[in-house]
């Protein structure tokens, strides 16, 4: 797929090359699809020819929390829940 942008050429010099904000357009569009979950990870990881590190560090920066983070705190918020459960049983189990 090719998307056009019309822009004024004026917008272009030396410090601001058309061809770098080309890709870093690119690399936004296909981090949005890695956001509302229309492409993998790796596919991302792939089309943006990066490593994985660098790509978490990409999703990071455009607010995007990579699939370790997520599973990270779902472990977490069920660990804190088993913990919260097991002091309750054991709250109930001792004699008042």
């Amino acid at each position: 797929m090719q998307i056009r942008i019309e822009l004024p050429g004026d917008v272009f010099d030396a410090q601001f090359r058309e061809a770098d904000f080309r890709q870093r357009v690119r690399e936004l569009a296909i981090l949005e699809l890695v956001r509302v979950k229309r492409l993998h990870e790796h596919e991302a990881q792939e089309m943006l020819g990066v490593t994985r590190w660098q790509l978490v560090e990409r999703m990071k920066a455009s607010g995007i929390s990579p699939t370790e983070e997520v599973f990270d705190n779902i472990r977490a918020e069920l660990t804190r829940a088993i913990g919260t459960r097991r002091a309750r049983v054991k709250n109930d189990k001792s004699p008042k």
